[in-house]
């Protein structure tokens, strides 16, 4: 069984699923990653090339790899979710679990988070905040929602996540 770890962009999917797989017997793989290792350029390269329908079919590439795996905690990226056919995928062998912040939140971390993130880079905080909004419904999909909030760190998130996942798993 996999963790699925989803979430708008800057939420800490990241540092939450590198959390996770240091504290438990699951490997780690970020599906950002594999599309850069794939492309062999970086994300915003990717968009800025080729667009995003284009990386939106590499990820599908890269859930469908991923979620081949047992035992694996999957990042993923922000706009994973808009896909049903990534979920579908991800959910035949995972857990879904939707990192959840208050658009606040995502605020305080945007500066950082516009760096390397394609679809905040040039946007205004109107138009980042409707994106927010446009994908609650399809985060409202995944299996259990945890609430992130500034000041908690990725390992008390890895806790919370492990721990329903014994429980899902009987263990």
């Amino acid at each position: 069984m996999n963790i699925v770890i989803t979430g708008f962009m800057a939420s800490g999917k990241t540092e939450i699923s590198k959390a996770i797989a240091k504290m438990s017997k699951y490997e780690l793989v970020d599906t950002d990653d594999m599309i850069v290792q794939k492309a062999g350029i970086s994300i915003n390269e990717i968009f800025d090339k080729y667009g995003e329908k284009y990386f939106r079919e590499m990820e599908y590439e890269a859930v469908c790899e991923a979620s081949k795996n047992d035992n694996t905690v999957i990042a993923t990226g922000g706009g994973v979710v808009l896909n049903t056919k990534n979920i579908e995928k991800l959910r035949e062998n995972g857990i879904i679990f939707n990192l959840s912040p208050d658009f606040d939140v995502i605020c305080e971390r945007i500066e950082e988070a516009r760096k390397t993130r394609p679809l905040m880079r040039n946007d205004s905080i109107e138009e980042i905040k409707k994106r927010f909004d446009d994908r609650k419904k399809f985060y409202d999909n995944c299996d259990y929602k945890i609430k992130v909030i500034n000041g908690r760190t990725p390992v008390s998130y890895a806790e919370e996540i492990l721990k329903i996942v014994e429980k899902e798993m009987g263990t």
